[in-house]
């Protein structure tokens, strides 16, 4: 098997923190090693080093290298323009399978909290001898639900369709995005819903059938990259993918497909998507708060708050805020209006005056 970290997103909903010059993957989060590096820590048991691939942004690439030093410098995936997940799988689909024919790929995130690292790799060894067993389906691991969340889209898990080393195999019968608070309590009440951790495994030539089937457009554009001499591979990517359609490989592809199932997942896992989801991975205080920096809090509760040890950050009888202060931009907000920081981002960008801060 082979293994892709995809390793380009920009993290909007962490701003300021996170930005487009040093997005989220390349910040330590939850420990000393950022998670980038994490993502590729935990595949130790099961991965071979020249087996692990990154996809990342052409601007990140010193980033990848200085984090990664031991990456081989063929198994950099580079994306000359970001184009979002459907663009990048169906590039690593065409790259791997074209050196690897008959190639199973791993394609993982590079921005989660995995607690159960050993568990989470049992059950993608899981998910690979299923795909080869029947190499129709894609794979998805779903997150077994702790609570109530409107934040991840959900899965809505069917039938067994076989156990594999004792581990039951399902069919997925939908994919529901970030659903309203009354709805998301149904799923977590009916024990039938599973969060869509964007955890995947599938055959590479099965992805690329479907790319054809779905996306014609792109799946002839990615034929033109791997026909391409080995020596112009890179010159041709530089051309072409820029041009293909921005959208996610769930939207593309996984939510169109016929055959799609889903493993029951029990990893600790987590998104770290937004400053509220951080008490998610990391424990917070007695009082709900989470603090990193400097920070004086008077008569506070369920605060986040990350700064550095220039200054002080001073709390006096706030609850449920988000504050994160850099050396050129402070945030503050209420907990449950974090994901609206990526509109904040979408302003600067708009603003020719204010695109520095992005």
């Amino acid at each position: 098997m082979k293994f892709v970290i995809r390793a380009g997103g920009i993290g909007s909903r962490l701003w300021p923190f996170s930005r487009a010059d040093r997005p989220k993957q390349f910040h330590a989060m939850t420990g000393a090693r950022t998670m980038l590096q994490e993502a590729v820590d935990r595949l130790a048991p099961v991965a071979a080093p020249e087996d692990i691939y990154v996809s990342t942004g052409r601007a990140m690439v010193e980033l990848v290298r200085s984090q990664l030093p031991d990456l081989p410098a063929a198994n950099l995936i580079v994306e000359p323009a970001l184009r979002n997940t459907g663009p990048a799988v169906g590039l690593e689909c065409a790259l791997l399978e074209a050196r690897h024919p008959g190639c199973v790929i791993a394609s993982l995130g590079s921005d989660h909290f995995i607690g159960k690292p050993d568990e989470f790799c049992r059950l993608v060894t899981v998910a690979e001898r299923a795909a080869l067993a029947h190499s129709e389906f894609l794979f998805t691991l779903g997150v077994k639900a702790t609570r109530v969340e409107t934040g991840y889209g959900h899965i809505r898990m069917g039938e067994i369709l076989w156990m594999v080393d004792g581990v039951d195999v399902r069919e997925v019968e939908a994919f529901t995005e970030k659903p309203v608070l009354e709805r998301a309590q149904e799923y977590t009440a009916s024990g039938r819903y599973l969060w869509n951790s964007n955890l995947f495994v599938w055959k590479a030539a099965t992805m690329l059938e479907l790319f054809a089937q779905f996306e014609p457009e792109m799946h002839e554009t990615l034929r033109r990259i791997v026909q391409a001499d080995p020596g112009d591979v890179e010159a041709v990517i530089e051309v072409e993918y820029p041009t293909l359609q921005e959208i996610a490989i769930d939207n593309a592809i996984i939510e169109r497909a016929a055959s799609v199932a889903t493993i029951e997942a029990d990893i600790d896992w987590g998104d770290i998507g937004s400053w509220a989801a951080l008490t998610d991975v990391i424990p917070a205080d007695g009082e709900g708060n989470l603090f990193a920096g400097d920070v004086l809090a008077i008569d506070s509760r369920r605060v986040t708050a990350y700064g550095g040890k220039e200054k002080i950050i001073a709390l006096v009888g706030v609850e449920d805020l988000v504050v994160v202060d850099t050396p050129d931009a402070l945030l503050v907000c209420r907990k449950d209006q974090a994901q609206r920081v990526k509109e904040v981002l979408e302003r600067l960008r708009a603003d020719p005056d204010w695109r520095n801060y992005t």
